[in-house]
């Protein structure tokens, strides 16, 4: 079995590489948009599956892109205990936090498998390009797998949250 510390790389990696898909998937929607808005008002002429594309490409970015934010804990919290209990009671909530995320997210990653399996057996297709709609949902599977993974990997680890971005102190937002 890997060490701790290989195993967090490799889960390091495989949320960089999450993430990477997901910022794909944002630069290809936002393209797709730019285009569809040019070609409509400059030439008369919508890209044809545009809306299919842009809704592709936002499951896949949400999806990809929840478990390095998981990892890295920069959810939004609003932390009204943690200035009154000590920091073991903190990493206690913290763990019970993360363990009902990954349940959470487990649940949605099982209501997920029986639309996933009623799209491919009944072959439904997308609207404009006739894709299957199959392949969208198998990929949200995938991402929401990875953010459970992330989910767990953050409850079961020791790590403190990301430090406040910098005039938050100033701005009153620590």
């Amino acid at each position: 079995m890997p060490g701790p510390s290989r195993l967090r790389r490799l889960l390091d990696w495989i949320f960089d590489l999450d993430l990477r898909i997901a910022m794909a998937a944002l630069l290809a929607m936002m393209m797709v948009v730019v285009a569809d808005v040019f070609m409509r008002y400059v030439f008369n002429a919508p890209i044809r599956g545009s809306f299919d594309l842009v809704g592709m490409c936002l499951v896949v970015m949400v999806a990809f892109g929840l478990p390095r934010v998981i990892a890295d804990r920069l959810e939004l919290a609003i932390e009204l205990i943690d200035m009154l209990v000590p920091p073991p009671v903190v990493r206690v909530l913290s763990m019970v936090a993360g363990i009902l995320s990954t349940l959470v997210l487990l649940f949605i990653l099982w209501a997920m498998i029986k639309p996933t399996v009623s799209a491919y057996n009944y072959g439904d297709r997308s609207l404009e390009l006739n894709l299957p709609v199959w392949i969208i949902w198998a990929l949200a599977l995938a991402g929401m797998a990875s953010a459970a993974l992330a989910a767990l990997a953050a409850a079961l680890t020791r790590r403190t949250p990301a430090a406040p971005p910098p005039g938050a102190k100033e701005a009153g937002l620590e």
